[in-house]
């Protein structure tokens, strides 16, 4: 019984994880609620979209305090994050260990030895930003009595990451890593009955565990570093012009480097296996499996058209396509038009409708027979006289569609208002690409500008920032933000990251690209600059697209259009900035050659493990690999076929859904086209084969 007793008490502790909140405190200086967490052995285990493991009951006990509908993480400190389900193979196992110990023999599992075992427990507070004196007296409530315990003192080190705890009868940090060995030998046991019950032959299951093994390092826990603006030098914004040309921009631009040694791709190599995935809150343990099975060679197509063809011959074209950062809808521009449809869960039972429609002319409604008159009231200068120009671009946020027009205007329309336009900016410059963040906070436009003094071309950015009024809950747009940057060479691309904290761009003529922090977006700050040496002539498009890494800023894919430029990932290396005055110098990291070199967009998972590239002729491939580093775990496939494009701009629009198991296509004949690599097994009869390209 003794070694029964043991064998329960280490199981046990697979489900010692945070379970009270103690403290809850705002704190101004890292601008988020700094928590007072006890850990204990908990029978509601879920786990957040990080890959943490929390009681359920301690994350409605933040949002309680809180008020927030998302949070940062209590273990790995990572903000906006959501419960995604319950985690029921160890609820299970928590009523199972307390079943046990109702049986009357065990004796040695009673009440007074759990007691015992309680005060024992490592009580593990938040406490990196709080003193010890500040450290309260807590209480413990156990389920046979309230047990009052006096906290000792906790000691930290000054490394965040790392914490040395002095207290009498702890769990050392050997048994804490063995109990997360054992808590992943869990999920691999579970993982394979559930092979056995489907009845998968032993071929397919060495696959599907290499899978899984992919997917448990992923959600993996990391601490992150942690970043601060607060010695940031404050700037005179009374003209509204940021300048980049700091001392620190001074730095001669260097070109990627062909080699990188091995000691920086193994420290890549680490970071992508620490990336925490943006999964959907969602969870599906059954899509979960089949994603497992069929990714990335298997998928069910779905094709939707949205307009019929007229005279049989020629499809309607539209300029410019974009699909929303939720997946729930995309729209269409053309010349004088703009349409705005939805995307059904369930694309079986329900097609694409239209929601929204407008006209250059500031018309707006449910469809083009009815179309409500544009309102003036949103002009700040009643007497101005608005000039319609023809749609150029589109993009699209959660609630928010902003178009901008040959007239060097940006128009902002709330999809809560039946498409109802809300905001009218004209620039006295040329606007040659826009984006809006996730969040719809934030719209980036690449302008070329004119110096006063000497006339000279520049390129600039203006940041149009968007804020709700806390009582009415209307959208209100603050002065816009003009970025100055020092280069003459105008912008061709401009994309906001997911978080919206980093804004990468690139030029047309040298084929620059760069990163600028918003983290704090009064004072933005360039903090990275390198170059591309590629063809420059009139058939070149230079570089086409420039997207970081969801949740990881450390990678970027940068591609372009041009001789001899395949798509390549590079190490941004921004994390590493000691001096906030420096910019950091990329290094290559990979190269995909055998893509070509007319590569239009790029579109990551946010599993990090794979990406879409879309080329001119309309072939979309899917790069997959555990990390965008090794070659030889690398597996290319051509997903679809949709409408080629002659420009960047007119090509299609694509976009992960949040778990990542879904890929949506949107080209320029208003086609939209669906690969759900979870919708089944690779048995079922609907499902189709991607096309391999060798290696």
């Amino acid at each position: 019984m003794a070694d029964i007793t043991k064998i329960i008490k280490t199981v046990e502790q697979n489900l010692f994880l945070p379970k009270q909140l103690f403290s809850c405190e705002f704190n101004p200086t890292l601008g988020h609620y700094v928590y007072g967490i006890g850990y204990s052995i908990i029978g509601d285990c879920s786990i957040l979209s990080c890959g943490c493991c929390i009681s359920e009951s301690l994350y409605h006990d933040i949002i309680k305090v809180t008020k927030n509908e998302l949070i940062h993480c209590p273990v790995c400190k990572s903000k906006n994050v959501s419960v995604i389900g319950p985690v029921k193979p160890l609820r299970s196992l928590y009523y199972q260990i307390q079943s046990f110990k109702n049986i009357p023999g065990n004796k040695d599992l009673d009440r007074a030895d759990y007691l015992i075992q309680k005060e024992n427990e490592m009580l593990v507070k938040d406490t990196t930003h709080i003193s010890e004196a500040q450290l309260p007296s807590f209480t413990v409530n156990n389920d046979m009595k309230n047990a009052k315990i006096a906290s000792e003192p906790i000691r930290f080190q000054s490394t965040p990451s790392k914490c040395t705890i002095q207290q009498k009868d702890t769990v050392s940090s050997k048994d804490i890593q063995r109990n997360k060995t054992s808590l992943l030998n869990l999920f691999f046991k579970v993982a394979t009955q559930v092979n056995s019950q489907e009845g998968i032959n032993p071929e397919r299951s060495v696959t599907t565990q290499g899978d899984i093994i992919r997917d448990m390092a992923l959600i993996s826990v990391h601490p992150q570093r942690s970043h601060s603006n607060n010695h940031e030098k404050k700037s005179d914004f009374a003209s509204e012009l940021v300048s980049l040309t700091n001392k620190s921009n001074t730095i001669a631009t260097e070109p990627l480097s062909q080699e990188s040694n091995r000691g920086q791709l193994k420290l890549i190599k680490n970071n992508t296996n620490n990336v925490k995935p943006l999964i959907s809150s969602n969870f599906d343990e059954k899509k979960e499996y089949y994603f497992a099975n069929c990714f990335p060679l298997y998928r069910k197509r779905h094709t939707f058209k949205t307009h019929s063809k007229f005279l049989k011959t020629k499809s309607k074209l539209f300029i410019n396509t974009t699909i929303s950062p939720n997946c729930s809808m995309f729209a269409l521009i053309s010349k004088h038009k703009w349409e705005v449809y939805s995307i059904p869960a369930d694309l079986i039972k329900a097609s694409p409708s239209l929601l929204f429609c407008g006209r250059n002319t500031g018309e707006y409604g449910k469809s083009f027979e009815s179309l409500n008159p544009f309102d003036p009231s949103i002009l700040i200068n009643k007497n101005d006289k608005i000039v319609w120009g023809e749609y150029v671009y589109c993009k699209l946020s959660e609630d928010l569609l902003v178009i901008s027009d040959t007239r060097n205007s940006i128009q902002v329309f709330d999809l809560n208002q039946d498409g109802k336009m809300i905001y009218y900016y004209c620039s006295k410059y040329h606007v040659r690409c826009i984006d809006i963040d996730q969040s719809g906070k934030i719209i980036a436009c690449g302008i070329v500008g004119k110096d006063r003094k000497t006339n000279v071309e520049q390129a600039l950015i203006t940041l149009h920032r968007i804020d709700r009024n806390k009582m009415t809950s209307q959208y209100e747009f603050l002065s816009p933000i003009t970025i100055a940057l020092p280069y003459r060479d105008p912008i061709n691309t401009i994309q906001l990251s997911m978080d919206g904290l980093y804004l990468t761009c690139s030029t047309t003529m040298e084929s620059r690209f760069l990163i600028i922090s918003l983290r704090n977006v009064n004072e933005p700050r360039l903090i990275m600059k390198s170059l591309r040496s590629i063809d420059t002539s009139l058939e070149s498009e230079g570089i086409t697209d420039t997207k970081l890494f969801p949740g990881n800023s450390n990678l970027m894919c940068v591609t372009s259009t041009a001789f001899n430029s395949p798509p390549i990932i590079i190490n941004t290396k921004i994390e590493d900035i000691s001096n906030l005055r420096s910019v950091a110098q990329p290094s290559l990291l990979n190269k995909f050659a055998d893509l070509g070199n007319k590569i239009h967009k790029c579109e990551i998972s946010p599993r990090n493990d794979s990406i879409a590239f879309l080329d001119k002729n309309g072939s979309v491939y899917l790069v997959c690999a555990p990390n965008m580093i090794d070659h030889e775990k690398k597996r290319t496939v051509i997903v679809e076929m949709v409408a080629d494009a002659y420009r960047a701009h007119e090509s299609a629009s694509m976009k992960f859904s949040s778990d990542g198991h879904v890929l949506y296509i949107l080209d320029r004949k208003g086609v939209l086209y669906v690969e759900d690599f979870a919708y089944d097994l690779p048995q079922n009869s609907e499902i189709t084969k991607c096309k391999e390209i060798n290696q």
